[in-house]
């Protein structure tokens, strides 16, 4: 099993690598927040308890999110669904950020609302489905 093309099959279609890119966009993010938090809990003596199961918990969906990835990346349409349940999530966080407090979170919650429609729009697209393997 190899991720190389073949000579006989075609190149990654251009809406495949940005899935792959978005996942992995999504994957590093949430294992940056991951560190985050654990940076804070360390400088942070009042810091909860329940910081490393968050952090875990953080890295567990960043690791299943680059999963899709390479299952994008690999061309299996098995990764198609969970890559889009990821994108819906974003959509609803992002949808949440943007009503919270501060321009800060505004401005994630843009971001991160802009990330999953794109990834929605590209889990839907006929041309990303044809480019996956069965």
């Amino acid at each position: 099993m190899t991720d190389a093309p073949t000579p006989g099959s075609p190149a990654r279609p251009p809406l495949l690598l940005a899935a792959v890119a978005v996942a992995v966009l999504e994957a590093v993010a949430l294992a940056a927040y991951a560190v985050g938090i654990g940076i804070s809990t360390l400088e942070d003596s009042t810091a909860v308890a329940a910081a490393p199961v968050e952090i875990v918990i953080y890295l567990l969906f960043a690791l299943g999110i680059g999963l899709c990835a390479l299952g994008l990346w690999r061309r299996r349409r098995a990764a198609r669904t969970p890559f889009g349940v990821v994108q819906l999530f974003g959509v609803v966080i992002g949808w949440t950020l943007t009503q919270g407090d501060g321009d800060l979170t505004h401005r994630i919650g843009y971001v991160v609302l802009a990330v999953g429609v794109v990834g929605i729009a590209l889990v839907i697209s006929p041309a990303l489905g044809e480019s996956l393997d069965a």
